[in-house]
């Protein structure tokens, strides 16, 4: 019987860890910055020659919680790669219990929430706020 009841302890502790992680964070961020930040480029006139590539590192602010698991308190670090130059942003990131996010971008860094077409049009800017999914 004692048996039977450590087993249930054990299937219920492990129930309880998160699968968001940070690995999984920086994993779906990284790429999706980097196609986002291309089409950026393309709504101004500037497409890129070569494809832009991303790089990120992302952790809980709140010290007290391990970068594990779900909150609004994820930050990410992104490094992007394109054009013979890297460039470092840094975003705010809601991470939901499902795997999916949306990510605030720095004004100063990536404009506001429409830029302006070579044509004279505004457009939303893609790097403004994004939103994404990671399998969990």
């Amino acid at each position: 019987m004692a048996g039977v009841a450590g087993a249930a302890v054990v299937l219920a502790v492990s129930g309880c860890t998160s699968s968001v992680t940070a690995a999984k964070v920086d994993n779906a961020i990284g790429p999706e910055f980097a196609a986002l930040y291309a089409r950026q480029q393309q709504l101004v006139g500037r497409p890129l020659a070569t494809p832009a590539s991303a790089s990120a590192s992302c952790s809980r602010a709140n010290q007290a919680q391990r970068s594990t698991g779900a909150g609004d308190d994820w930050v990410c670090q992104l490094v992007l790669i394109g054009a013979g130059s890297a460039r470092a942003y840094t975003y705010e990131l809601n991470v939901k219990a499902d795997g999916c996010f949306v990510a605030d971008g720095p004004p100063a860094l990536v404009g506001g929430l429409t830029l302006s077409t070579p044509k004279g049009g505004e457009r939303v800017n893609p790097l403004f706020a994004f939103d994404g999914c990671f399998e969990v």
